[in-house]
């Protein structure tokens, strides 16, 4: 299978929205210091559609990606990553000029916590707090009073609650439009899905593939804990979706194919027809200075690779393998954040490099 070159779409425009959060927390980190100009909206609101996040009504107020009834049950690898809200996202359509955000990062942490806005899906603003410590963010101001489709992409790899979001007193506030599918994308796996080397939370590949095809999506990648845990797959296995993105790279370790076969056969007895990629791990620059990181990345991509075949030549023509080499290789290495996860850039061209494929496998599949 053959990827085109990347379009590294809007990167331009991303840098120069960017560019200010990314010199430092002083500037990143700015107070609304608002007062009445800003009409607060308590969060939750059934006006502010959150999406991202299947189990919130059961977890409310905790942005977690993973039920807190399943946390007994689930690896503490696994659940120490999930109240990350990596892939949450708040939606909705407003005249608002501007937009601010009263939030708490309850993380201990240095490494700021970035809540990134889009307008009409173009980036608009984007700003960050550590924590612990609640703040006001403003997120962008002085433009126009015109109708438009807001989305705030909540952090990635930081656990943080939202406790209110600001607007122009008297501003429409209404729901935004459909997304392209009726289910999200679900996406499960490990650092590189979840989105470790990207900065921005709307930098994951999973966050920029479906924004180029209006797709709604879930994020369940768990830093190094994607390993296909009956448990965690059964949850993966919950909700409807459209289809499935699985990259479960490095993380799966030195266990047998016994898990990763498992994994294919539960998601398909519940969704029989639903598209199935498989993503076999990117390159990562170990790999030629390290000989048993190589083997273990040769073996993992042939034992996944395997078993996704295996279940097509056995009659699941809507199981497709995305080979991890091509979709990111050894002439990506310069953007890699450090020798295992791109950065934002790489990031988006892995999105981009997916958008096609996607677009035919899930979205025009009839």
């Amino acid at each position: 299978m053959k990827y085109p070159t990347a379009l590294l779409f809007g990167c331009a425009l991303i840098a120069s929205v960017f560019s200010a959060e990314n010199k430092s927390p002083a500037t990143a980190a700015t107070s609304a210091h608002a007062g009445a100009a800003v009409q607060w909206i308590a969060f939750p609101d059934s006006r502010l559609e959150l999406r991202g996040l299947p189990w919130f009504a059961e977890n409310s107020p905790e942005l977690w990606r993973l039920p807190k009834s399943a946390k007994p049950r689930i690896p503490k690898g696994a659940w120490a990553r999930a109240i990350a809200p990596d892939g949450g996202r708040i939606r909705f359509t407003s005249t608002t000029s501007r937009l601010a955000l009263r939030v708490e990062v309850v993380s201990t942490q240095k490494k700021l916590a970035y809540f990134d806005a889009y307008v009409d899906d173009q980036p608009v603003g984007s700003a960050g707090s550590t924590g612990p410590k609640t703040t006001e963010l403003v997120l962008f101001a002085d433009r126009d009073g015109r109708s438009k489709n807001l989305t705030i992409y909540l952090p990635n790899t930081s656990e943080v609650r939202v406790l209110a979001v600001g607007i122009d007193p008297g501003a429409t506030l209404t729901v935004p439009p459909p997304f392209a599918a009726p289910a999200p994308l679900m996406c499960y796996g490990s650092s590189v899905l979840q989105g470790t080397g990207a900065e921005h939370p709307s930098k994951t590949y999973p966050a920029v593939l479906a924004r180029r095809l209006n797709l709604d999506f879930v994020n369940l990648g768990f830093g190094g804990a994607g390993k296909a845990e009956p448990d965690v797959v059964a949850l993966v296995n919950q909700p409807d979706a459209c289809g499935y993105l699985f990259d479960l790279g490095k993380s799966y370790g030195a266990q047998s194919e016994e898990a990763f076969v498992k994994m294919l056969a539960t998601i398909r007895a519940k969704h029989p027809a639903v598209p199935i990629l498989c993503v076999t791990p990117i390159y990562s620059t170990n790999e030629p200075k390290d000989k048993a990181y190589f083997e273990k990345s040769v073996r993992l991509r042939n034992m996944m690779r395997d078993a996704a075949v295996a279940q097509r030549n056995a009659g699941d023509r809507n199981i497709h393998v995305v080979e991890g080499l091509e979709l990111f290789g050894p002439a990506d290495q310069d953007l890699f954040r450090d020798p295992q996860h791109p950065n934002d850039a790489g990031n988006e061209r892995m999105g981009e490099r997916l958008v096609d494929l996607v677009r035919r496998l899930v979205l025009n599949r009839n």
